[in-house]
């Protein structure tokens, strides 16, 4: 992955439009590009019985999204003038994948929802196949809980609610009528943030790809000043940096 970006043509890619959003987003998707080729993930499981979905379909999609690739990363290293066609037609090809992909999945549980509903209700080849399909799906780590009216609450949003009611009701802090404490007010205001291409290109210039692993000195820093900021109250914090 470190060659990658370090081969990567960032000015001719990345940093060839004025706009800073549109810079932005080129490097979000080199960064994603990078993350789907060089980080293991899921996307498509591994072993037979997971991959009973995966029809002719998906492998003829994954078969144009890897000549995509290929097709890119050759016009990338040899720096011909239709890198930019090229990298559209890859990201054209990924999304093309997932989407295939979905479609697959979508049709492979709508199958089996067809063979649920024409099976007898009870029977032992109904529940057979209700057990293999509920396998596939994820199990709330909560079980349901019951509220004060004897019903049941099984969505996450209804459990939230009812631990919230029964920890304000058990809650033993008194503050009768007090209120909450007036800040005074900020006749200053933030300027406006920019982010201009040259500061963006000009830090990533400054990275070194050969750095040993482990946290920049930058980031150190930065948690340590959250944390300090984060211990003293808002007022103090505006006046020790002469905000107000």
């Amino acid at each position: 992955m470190r060659h990658f970006f370090a081969s990567y043509p960032w000015q001719q890619v990345c940093f060839s439009s004025e706009n800073p959003s549109s810079c932005a987003e080129a490097i979000s998707d080199v960064v994603r590009q990078a993350m789907e080729y060089y980080i293991p993930h899921s996307d498509v499981p591994v072993g037979s019985s997971a991959r009973s979905w995966f029809n002719a379909d998906c492998a003829e999609a994954e078969k144009r999204k890897h000549s995509a690739f290929l097709s890119w990363v050759d016009a990338r290293d040899r720096k011909a003038p239709d890198l930019s066609s090229k990298k559209r037609a890859f990201n054209h090809a990924a999304k093309s994948y997932k989407k295939t992909l979905r479609k697959a999945r979508f049709d492979r549980i709508s199958h089996i929802g067809q063979k649920l509903s024409a099976q007898p209700s009870g029977s032992r080849a109904f529940w057979s196949l209700a057990k293999s399909v509920e396998a596939n799906f994820c199990r709330p780590t909560l079980p349901p809980l019951v509220r004060p009216d004897g019903t049941l609450s099984h969505t996450a949003r209804e459990k939230a609610g009812l631990f919230a009611s029964l920890f304000a009701h058990n809650s033993r802090l008194d503050t009768g009528s007090a209120t909450p404490p007036i800040l005074p007010h900020c006749g200053a205001s933030m300027p406006e943030v920019r982010i201009r291409n040259k500061e963006v290109l000009r830090a990533l210039c400054r990275l070194d790809v050969n750095k040993a692993s482990g946290p920049d000195v930058q980031f150190f820093y930065l948690v340590v000043v959250k944390k300090t900021c984060s211990l003293l109250r808002i007022v103090e914090a505006f006046n020790d940096t002469r905000i107000l």
